[in-house]
């Protein structure tokens, strides 16, 4: 039970929530790759725009409990944030980032729709396709980690951009928002999950494995975006209508936080759907010790992703073949070998993830600023 004392002196209790392990991959996922999202629920809720850090510190059935700072005040300040719906706590705290976003007038996405042009397409092992792309503007430089929400759609033609049509369109962005977040409070959380599920039908993220420009060019317009294609799942489906002069879009962005890597023990875990983003990580690897790499595959020939490739020097490099019921029973058996590891980052099948994620929380004692483990994917149980 949480005790708070509110403005008029009175002191309200909260509950607190009994998975303690769901309540922390909550915590973790949105302190570690929703900093910005955060922020704004901070400076909107807590009425001061001059607050340039927040993180969670607990999460209660009520609501949750930030630590706040602004450049006034030396000492964190405690702001407590009931939830307005019923249901989920990730969905919870979503709507106060819609929320807040709207209020402030800010686009939830992180960017704008980006347009990208199909010049080649090879297969970089069995079941990986190489896209190499074009874009409209220059890509990151530092490209470790970081991933497009691409639309499941072959264009036509990629619209030109106008600024006055753009803020028109903007403003009734806002009023579309606003309608959204008065229809989200009033569904059911049934509804309201089936109706988030629909709108991210057609999204998948892809990693951009590498940036680059084109005969000397300083503007790194051209891209590789490598995909793991299987059976007959949407973005398979997406990937073989693709040709050279396609036309696609992205519709989000998104960087990987990956810092806490920089020192110490690390241990990196990827299944075929990260391979991208391990690659692009070990590509500005820093830290003095090498990478213990744990590569995990269903077919033994997509690790020929890797073969050619140069891991930093001295890297310990284990392989894990086969389906994923004994995975993370595999996973484990090879880090119970290290006797002292400092931080992992993981991105593997979500039931998976979560697990080795519990692993190191609860096992070897990791806090959640040491340990990222995301789930990249979901399996779909069949019915």
């Amino acid at each position: 039970m949480f005790y708070l004392r509110n403005l008029g002196g009175f002191m309200k209790h909260f509950t607190t929530i009994k998975d303690q392990d769901r309540k922390l991959d909550i915590m973790d996922h949105v302190n570690q790759d929703h900093h910005k999202e955060l922020l704004i629920i901070a400076q909107t809720y807590g009425k001061n725009n001059a607050i340039d850090d927040a993180v969670i510190v607990d999460i209660y059935e009520e609501g949750i409990l930030l630590h706040t700072q602004d450049p006034f005040s030396v000492a964190k300040q405690d702001l407590f944030i009931q939830f307005e719906l019923k249901g989920d706590l990730e969905e919870q705290i979503l709507y106060l980032a819609y929320n807040s976003f709207a209020k402030q007038k800010i686009e939830f996405s992180n960017n704008a729709k980006q347009f990208f042009e199909v010049i080649e397409k090879s297969q970089v092992s069995q079941n990986i396709t190489r896209l190499t792309i074009k874009s409209q503007i220059a890509l990151p430089q530092y490209y470790a980690g970081y991933a497009y929400g691409f639309i499941l759609k072959v264009l036509e033609k990629a619209p030109e951009i106008n600024i006055s049509s753009s803020n028109k369109s903007s403003v009734l962005k806002n009023i579309v928002d606003r309608g959204f977040l008065w229809v989200m409070k009033h569904l059911s959380a049934q509804k309201r999950q089936k109706l988030m599920e629909n709108m991210n039908k057609d999204i998948r993220l892809y990693t951009l494995r590498q940036s680059f420009g084109h005969e000397g060019q300083d503007a790194l317009n051209y891209g590789y975006v490598d995909i793991f294609t299987h059976g007959n799942s949407l973005g398979s489906q997406w990937v073989q209508q693709l040709n050279v002069g396609s036309l696609i879009s992205s519709r989000t962005e998104t960087d990987d936080k990956h810092d806490h890597l920089q020192n110490g023990a690390a241990v990196l875990i990827a299944d075929e759907t990260a391979y991208p983003a391990l690659a692009g990580i070990l590509d500005f690897w820093s830290n003095p010790h090498p990478p213990l790499v744990i590569l995990l595959c269903a077919n033994e020939s997509d690790l020929d992703y890797f073969k050619n490739y140069d891991f930093p020097e001295n890297s310990i490099i284990k392989n894990i073949v086969g389906s994923l019921e004994n995975q993370s029973i595999e996973i484990i058996e090879i880090l119970n070998e290290f006797e002292h590891l400092d931080n992992v980052w993981g991105a593997l099948e979500n039931n998976v993830a979560k697990k080795i994620r519990h692993y190191f929380r609860n096992e070897r004692k990791l806090q959640g600023k040491n340990n990222h483990i995301k789930g990249y994917w979901r399996l779909q149980k069949a019915h």
